[in-house]
């Protein structure tokens, strides 16, 4: 473990959603120790930590990235990157998870990150996320980043259907 992950580990802060206290909705579980020490690496400016050291902190990298995901606001960076690094390194384990981003109307930023990095994932796996997007609820704003893919068979996808 790299000496900058070292002391994050020691400065471990709780997650906390300030947007679901101010609303009066029932507080998310609390965190664990280790999704502290993920949420707190994570919160870093620069350099990003590496997702594959990331995910040694942990027992259950899946389910404590997604944790962070779905319960960090701040610093706004701190979710998409737990977020990126579901993609990177773990999106078989996290398909479900991944696909419920592109099927939700209140996960358009993750959704888009999941569009921007459909040419670092497996080619099976970038085309049927591509094709879920645009049956989603954010195809519009999707198309135009699966257009823009490396591989032909993703861009494709987003041409429009002739008739």
């Amino acid at each position: 473990m790299s000496p900058a992950l070292l002391l994050l580990a020691q400065l471990a802060l709780p997650v906390a959603s300030a947007s679901e206290a101010a609303a009066g909705e029932a507080a998310p579980p609390a965190p664990t120790e280790t999704q502290q020490i993920l949420y707190r690496a994570l919160t870093v400016r620069d350099p990003a930590p590496d997702c594959t050291e990331l995910s040694l902190l942990s027992q259950d990298p899946v389910g404590d990235l997604a944790y962070i995901v779905a319960h960090a606001d701040q610093p706004p960076w701190a979710a998409m990157r737990a977020a990126g690094c579901l993609l990177s390194d773990h999106h078989e384990a996290a398909r479900p998870l991944i696909e419920g981003w592109l099927q939700s109307p209140e996960q358009k930023g993750l959704a888009i990150l999941v569009a921007t990095q459909l040419d670092s994932l497996p080619e099976p796996v970038a085309l049927n996320l591509a094709r879920q997007g645009l049956a989603g609820p954010h195809a519009a704003s999707l198309r135009s980043r699966i257009a823009r893919s490396e591989r032909a068979a993703v861009r494709q996808l987003a041409q429009p259907a002739r008739d």
